[in-house]
């Protein structure tokens, strides 16, 4: 791969162009991180492309307009005299000629084939930026891509500002399902040492509903456990949806804990059928 540009100086035209030869859909992407994100990703873990998609041109059928040699020519005016005066007794049938096998037709493409192939290189990708507050400085990111048929987990940064949620982007013929939620005991323990804390709760906004609502909330008399699993939530592209782990009072310290978040990524089944 040393042949290669390096990514953090291409352009967001030269990115998109390295994705689509790679096979992924860069359509939902907003950031330039996230191109750059998945086309490293691509590098490290997918078979570098020697081709480039196009449509492949139907061969034209073989013309099958041979004739025999005795067919075509034409009988001299001596031979015409001589066939003349013996021809009803020895006269023979001209040759036929043999029958030209039929090329093969040329294969077809399924654009069901090509759409799930492109699904299959296309990643769901979770980006996160860490601000600091008030001054709304960006101290970090976290952002990571998850094929399908890989496991999914991160880490969401809490927060008590919607803005700082996480974006989820989840590609056409993909799906992400997240099953199970968790803090760090010691973490969570050390937070709510703080006056006023009274847990920590992961929220979701979809495009349809761009409200933050809990899914899971951590309180500090309520619940019994550190980890919630049996979330069941399954989404699937092509949709972009927004996680956040919203810190419940006793913020003002500048503490937060961590929430993490397990689940699995698959092709959406019903959309190859």
């Amino acid at each position: 791969m040393s042949d290669l540009p390096d990514i953090s100086s291409m352009k967001l035209s030269e990115l998109k162009s390295e994705l689509k030869s790679y096979g992924i859909d860069s359509s939902t992407f907003a950031e330039k991180s996230e191109f750059t994100s998945a086309l490293q990703n691509a590098r490290n873990t997918m078979p570098r492309p020697s081709t480039t998609y196009r449509e492949v041109e139907q061969p034209k059928p073989e013309r099958e307009e041979k004739k025999s040699s005795s067919s075509s020519r034409k009988p001299s005016s001596s031979s015409q005299r001589t066939s003349s005066s013996s021809s009803s007794s020895s006269r023979r049938p001209a040759p036929t000629p043999a029958p030209t096998a039929a090329a093969p037709a040329p294969p077809t493409t399924n654009p069901i084939n090509i759409k799930k192939l492109t699904a299959m290189r296309s990643p769901v990708t979770a980006f996160q930026q860490i601000k600091e507050h008030p001054s709304q400085n960006i101290i970090g990111e976290r952002n990571n891509s998850f094929l399908p048929g890989s496991p999914f987990s991160f880490s969401l940064h809490g927060s008590v500002q919607e803005s700082d949620s996480a974006i989820i982007r989840i590609p056409d013929g993909v799906c992400l399902k997240i099953n199970c939620a968790s803090v760090q005991r010691k973490a969570m323990d050390e937070y709510l040492k703080q006056k006023g804390s009274i847990g920590v709760s992961l929220r979701l906004s979809s495009e349809e509903n761009p409200e933050m609502l809990p899914i899971w909330t951590f309180a500090r008399d309520r619940s019994s456990g550190y980890t919630m699993s049996g979330l069941g939530l399954r989404v699937c592209g092509p949709r972009t949806v927004r996680l956040l782990a919203f810190m419940e009072m006793g913020y003002r310290s500048g503490q937060s804990v961590d929430v993490h978040v397990f689940g699995s990524v698959s092709l959406n089944k019903d959309a190859f059928d």
